[in-house]
C-alpha cells in the first residue's frame, strides 16, 4: 500500500459484512497521518452503487482492513450508451413536427428493449 493515500485512490474492504465493497478516498487529513475519508462506490460484488456511505478510517485500520483496488468499471458499457441513444433519438424523431412518428417509435422501442434486456 502506498505510504500516503491520495484523493481518488481506491481500496477494497477485506473484512466484515461489507467485505468486497470498493471505496474511493475523498479526503485526507491535513497532516496525512490521522486518517482518510472514504466513499463507498460499489456493493460487495463490485457493482457501482451510489450509496453516500462515508467512512472516516485511521491509517492503521486502512492498512489492516483494506487492500488497494482498481477504479471500478463504469456502470454503463458502450452497448448501453448506444441503446440509450436509440431511445432518445427515437423519441426526438417521433415528437418532432417534421419527424416520422412510426420510425421514431420503432427506434425508441428498440432502444428501450435493448436496455431492458441488458439489465
Amino acid at each position: 500500500m502506498p505510504a500516503e493515500p491520495a484523493v481518488y485512490d481506491h481500496y477494497r474492504l477485506t473484512d466484515g459484512p461489507d467485505a468486497g465493497a470498493v471505496f474511493r478516498v475523498v479526503g485526507v487529513d491535513a497532516d496525512g497521518e490521522a486518517g482518510v475519508t472514504l466513499l463507498r462506490v460499489t456493493d460487495t460484488e463490485g457493482n457501482r452503487e451510489a450509496t453516500g456511505d462515508l467512512r472516516h478510517v485511521a491509517l492503521d485500520r486502512l492498512d489492516r482492513a483494506f487492500a488497494p483496488a482498481d477504479n471500478p468499471d463504469p456502470r454503463f458499457e458502450t452497448p448501453d450508451y448506444l441503446a440509450g441513444l436509440l431511445l432518445v433519438g427515437g423519441i426526438a424523431l417521433a415528437v418532432h413536427p417534421a419527424g416520422d412518428r412510426v420510425g421514431g417509435a420503432i427506434l425508441a422501442i428498440g432502444g428501450g428493449y435493448l436496455l431492458w434486456r441488458r439489465h
